[in-house]
């Protein structure tokens, strides 16, 4: 039942941001009594805080398991970008700025990205070795770097002139041209080029 609930909120979060949707709004399109929803969330932000945790997991678990198959370390990062982008493309813009009025869940989303930094490191580091991330790049710093796109869009206003897939495309580009070698820019090249045709 909690996977449930934690389904049907991310649904609405997602589509109508997170201030417009109610418990009581989640309760009945569940047809569920508002006492047994708060019996298993007794708020709104843990009911989103679970929301944000289910789909950190997901992420997580996608992103091993392209690993596993990939023959590079540019594919794990694109295969990374598709879905990111296809989430953002449907994520209502207010969600975003919804979130600016949760600071234990935006601390949390903070705390997450550290603990896959080291991961995040380690997959930089294989790409140099592929020859397709520069060796001459401090990665520690690109991580931290890229981790802060989030912040960025939650706390700017760029999201009401620009559709969120655009800014995540070209900040995520942006940073992707300026590590790789010349055979990783050629990779990017030609996805960034596939992106953009469809």
């Amino acid at each position: 039942m909690r996977k449930q609930i934690v389904d049907a909120a991310s649904r609405a979060f997602t589509k109508s941001g997170i201030r417009s949707v109610r418990m009581d709004d989640i309760a009945f399109s569940l047809s569920m009594s508002k006492r047994t929803l708060y019996e298993l969330f007794h708020d709104k932000e843990q009911l989103l805080m679970e929301v944000i945790r289910m789909h950190r997991q997901e992420m997580n678990e996608y992103i091993i398991e392209i690993a596993s198959k990939a023959d590079n370390a540019l594919e794990v990062i694109f295969a990374f970008y598709r879905r990111k982008s296809k989430e953002l493309y449907e994520l209502n813009p207010q969600f975003l700025r919804d979130l600016r009025k949760y600071p234990k869940v935006l601390e949390f989303i903070r705390e997450e990205q550290r603990s896959s930094d080291a991961a995040a490191l380690n997959h930089f580091n294989e790409g140099v070795k592929q020859g397709i991330f520069r060796e001459d790049i401090n990665f520690e710093i690109i991580n931290q770097a890229m981790s802060m796109q989030l912040d960025l869009i939650i706390h700017s206003d760029l999201s009401e002139n620009y559709p969120l897939s655009d800014i995540y495309r070209e900040i995520t580009f942006l940073h992707m041209r300026g590590i790789t070698t010349e055979k990783g820019r050629k990779m990017v090249d030609a996805f960034l080029c596939d992106v953009r045709e469809k």
